[in-house]
């Protein structure tokens, strides 16, 4: 019997339509959350306790995980662990002379093909998610998530990395070459 997938993963696009890429990550396993609770814990209830929430969370939890972490002086474990994890569970889906593909996020933070305010933002998101989807339910995920996308224009998504790159659109494009030809036999 197939395993039902109930993995909720994030999408983030970036830019414009004209040159819009999309970033992709997973939830953290249950094992690195084990291994990082009470600091992802902590964060998660910081965020909310200071009133932040939905509208201002994710532009922010990247800086509240730091706080926290360095108040429990584990900043520099947490960024060898968790930050690395989620940085390895996150891909960038951008459109090259080839069609879509899929590049690690670690690369394009090597290569630095994106400005700083646009990591922020994204590595915000991505704390915050992994916060919501490490210490809720699954519909506490989804409506908490669902808040979300729509102030950040964000989605959740069952499509692993690949699955989403595969359901992008093609390369071609749409063109408008004006009214249909009427090729009923019945006059109008």
């Amino acid at each position: 019997m197939a395993k039902i997938n109930r993995a909720l993963n994030l999408v983030i696009p970036v830019g414009d339509e004209d040159n819009r890429i999309y970033v992709h990550s997973t939830p953290i396993s249950r094992l690195v959350f084990e291994e990082h609770f009470l600091v992802i814990s902590k964060t998660f209830t910081a965020i909310f306790a200071e009133g932040l929430g939905a509208v201002s969370g994710p532009r922010i939890a990247n800086l509240m995980l730091r706080q926290v972490a360095q108040e429990m002086k584990q900043w520099e474990k947490i960024q060898k662990g968790l930050i690395n994890e989620i940085v390895r569970l996150t891909n960038v889906i951008m459109l090259t002379d080839n069609g879509w593909t899929s590049i690690p996020f670690q690369s394009v933070l090597d290569k630095k093909l994106l400005d700083e305010d646009d990591i922020s933002e994204i590595q915000g998101e991505l704390i915050f998610f992994m916060c919501v989807s490490s210490v809720n339910k699954r519909n506490q995920i989804e409506d908490m998530m669902t808040a979300v996308s729509g102030l950040w224009g964000s989605q959740l998504t069952s499509l692993t990395s690949t699955e989403y790159l595969a359901s992008l659109p093609t390369l071609t494009p749409t063109e408008n070459i004006g009214e249909m030809e009427n090729t009923s036999s019945v006059l109008s």
